[in-house]
């Protein structure tokens, strides 16, 4: 007589996921990929905030030192028509971003700053020399190649007397803190840059005249508020 053996199968292979165990795991997953994407998400905003505030402050540093070796050698011999001067328009009456600073220079070349079309120009006033007529010379506005700015633009440049109360009007204009305890030498420079990618930034700086006493100097202002 033969006996069938059962054959025991081996379903160890065979096993596979419940419902509830893909459920979980899908949820899971979903929860890390939300996760994930929010980090990066953060991290790249960082990324781009840094640099732009990088980018930024190489543009303003640049715009600045200009503006600055200008102003620390502005010639003042209490005359009005040599002290610097602070205007609401241009040589060419035209309407500027912000305000004009008009000085005599260390070369003592008469020039105005001023920021227009998004860029700083300097306005080099018309010579006209008595003795020599080859040093006559008309006027001429400067200004940086568009590539300096990296994309930036000058929304708005504005100057003071540091020790003056346009100082603080100015101060609340850009958003920013400001003390007027300032000898009458000083002038603050304040200019906003702004970029489609990154957004906007405030640059401000205070500059010394070193020709001017530190008191009693006097900054005409005709600009206004």
């Amino acid at each position: 007589m033969k006996f069938l053996r059962k054959r025991k199968l081996n379903t160890n292979k065979n096993k596979g996921m419940t419902l509830v165990e893909m459920i979980v795991c899908f949820a899971l997953l979903s929860i890390f990929v939300t996760v994930s994407t929010l980090v990066i998400s953060n991290v790249i905003t960082l990324y781009y905030r840094v640099r732009g505030e990088s980018y930024a402050r190489q543009v303003g540093d640049i715009v600045a030192k200009k503006i600055t070796s200008e102003l620390s050698g502005a010639e003042y011999a209490n005359d009005s028509s040599i002290d610097p001067i602070i205007e609401k328009k241009n040589p060419n009456d035209e309407t500027v971003d912000g305000n004009v600073i008009t000085v005599v220079d260390s070369t003592d070349t008469k020039i105005s700053m001023y920021a227009q079309d998004g860029i700083l120009k300097i306005y080099y006033h018309k010579i006209t020399d008595e003795n020599d007529s080859d040093n006559n010379r008309e006027p001429v506005i400067w200004t940086f190649d568009k590539k300096m700015y990296n994309g930036y633009q000058i929304d708005s440049l504005d100057f003071a007397q540091a020790c003056s109360s346009k100082n603080t009007a100015l101060a609340t204009k850009y958003d920013v803190t400001a003390t007027t305890d300032y000898p009458t030498n000083v002038i603050v420079v304040y200019m906003k840059l702004s970029s489609p990618k990154y957004g906007r930034f405030t640059i401000v700086r205070y500059v010394k005249m070193y020709n001017a006493p530190e008191t009693g100097a006097t900054i005409t202002d005709t600009s206004g508020n």
